[in-house]
């Protein structure tokens, strides 16, 4: 018993030494039954987008809706209302093998940048161990309407100060380690939500 305790404590320890955020995981910013972007959406990315063993960068497209003007975070972080947050979502992950390593995240992350952690682009860790493998449900998230989301309002606060926001909004997705071969990690969709 005291071995399993102190084996825990370790994966507890190492967990936490990764930099990994733990999963949000909310009702609040859930798909509707027509699978159509949720209420507040600002951009998105329509998958799948397949995560390797290098950096992969997507452009999120902002969403056009009579009620929300399209433009950038950095003027939407500006005039958020208080009480308001943004968030970036990641939806629909999908395996054939766990990749056994978490991959990072960056908003805005210039082109050929290696950053740190510390990175003041960096949002937060991405693992796959709760992903469906492929083929296991008949349409993405039908029966398990779960996804991961980060509160990224201080990061974009952050990037505007810094004036290192662009007018095209871009998530790189860096592993931290080799993905294990074919283990063929996708992301279905990507969004960002004001709520």
């Amino acid at each position: 018993m005291k071995l399993i305790g102190t084996l825990i404590l370790i994966v507890g320890m190492v967990w936490v030494a990764l930099g990994s955020l733990p999963l949000v995981r909310s009702k609040a910013l859930s798909v509707s039954q027509n699978d159509s972007l949720p209420a507040g959406a600002i951009a998105f990315v329509g998958g799948p987008v397949s995560v390797g063993s290098g950096s992969t960068r997507v452009t999120l497209e902002p969403v056009a809706e009579s009620t929300i003007k399209q433009t950038t975070l950095g003027a939407r972080i500006g005039t958020l209302a208080r009480g308001r947050h943004i968030y970036l979502v990641v939806r629909d992950l999908q395996v054939v093998g766990q990749p056994g390593v978490l991959f990072r995240l960056y908003l805005d992350l210039p082109s050929g940048a290696k950053p740190i952690r510390t990175d003041p682009h960096y949002v937060g860790a991405l693992n796959f161990y709760n992903a469906a493998e492929a083929g296991r449900f008949d349409t993405p998230n039908e029966k398990n309407p779960m996804f991961v989301s980060y509160n990224i309002t201080r990061v974009l606060r952050n990037l505007r100060a810094q004036k290192l926001l662009t007018d095209q909004t871009t998530l790189t997705i860096i592993p931290s380690g080799t993905p294990a071969i074919q283990s063929d990690p996708r992301i279905g969709r990507i969004e960002i939500v004001e709520q």
